[in-house]
């Protein structure tokens, strides 16, 4: 667990104020979904900076019929198209699982490269290569979901349509996730039940000392688990017990356990002030589904 902001409600993450959740196991990384992330962080750079080249132009997938495609946009278009994947050599001997580095094209549309016979830039709208900047902008560094970082590998000229007036550009970007044989479903989860306890004292609260009784089983149940910095007096105060010699302490579960022949009498009632940090439980449902 990250440090908390102070502002920030934790409690939440005790498992008595947690309803429980089921689990989804994450989607394949498909080509399409990839390309939808790019296409959206293309998108969104855009409405983020609206000073930007890109915030000019349409910005969209790859028309599924380019020879119907019509430029309107008065400045051009950005398109995105996946263009191959290369599989590198397989990790394990057991199971397929390959690195699958993606190539995406972000086709530059363009009605001008930004100036007019050679002259220095200064047209009304940003042109090819300022297009392709901020395409380089937007998209090295980004992380689609499931994949490492994007990067870019090249920048090219394409052609330019003397008839309709338009240069076409072509930057290509790479991103790397993995690739893996199909399995069958496990006909149980594998995991039946796990606690993560925290650590560090990120969280950490303390509890005022409160009466117990040890049960007929000589031990006593906190309310919290995770414990630390257990102290265990008589009740009235006035004498203080030593751990190991009184009682022994499950500081996982919250639990003491009283020591035969300790100063610690069957049934008595202690005080008990600790400090506890979050704990956080999953189990397995009747259904095979972990749920948290």
């Amino acid at each position: 667990m990250g440090a908390p902001i102070s502002t920030q409600d934790w409690s939440y993450l005790n498992p008595a104020n947690w309803a429980g959740a089921s689990y989804a196991p994450a989607q394949a990384n498909t080509i399409g979904a990839i390309e939808a992330a790019i296409v959206a962080q293309l998108q969104n750079y855009a409405a983020a900076n609206p000073g930007s080249a890109l915030a000019m132009v349409e910005i969209a997938h790859f028309p599924d019929k380019p020879e119907s495609y019509r430029l309107v946009n008065r400045v051009g278009a950005v398109l995105v198209e996946f263009s191959g994947a290369e599989y590198q050599p397989e990790d394990d001997t057991a199971l397929v699982v390959q690195e699958r580095r993606l190539s995406f094209e972000v086709n530059v549309l363009a009605r001008d490269l930004g100036w007019g016979y050679g002259a220095l830039a200064s047209g009304t709208s940003p042109g090819a290569y300022a297009l392709l900047d901020a395409v380089r902008t937007a998209l090295t560094g980004f992380r689609p979901p499931g994949c490492k970082k994007m990067r870019p590998v090249r920048e090219r000229f394409l052609e330019r349509d003397a008839q309709g007036a338009i240069w076409y550009y072509s930057a290509e970007f790479v991103c790397s996730t993995v690739a893996m044989e199909a399995q069958p479903a496990a006909p149980a989860a594998a995991l039946v039940s796990a606690r993560a306890l925290e650590k560090s004292g990120q969280t950490t609260r303390s509890v005022a000392a409160a009466p117990y009784i040890f049960n007929a089983s000589n031990q006593v149940q906190l309310v919290q688990g995770n414990v630390s910095n257990v102290v265990v007096t008589s009740d009235p105060a006035g004498t203080t017990y030593v751990q190991g010699v009184d009682y022994n302490l499950d500081a996982v579960n919250g639990v003491l356990t009283l020591i035969s022949g300790g100063a610690i009498a069957a049934g008595a009632t202690v005080l008990v002030a600790y400090s506890y940090a979050d704990v956080v439980s999953t189990a397995t449902a009747q259904n095979g589904a972990p749920t948290n």
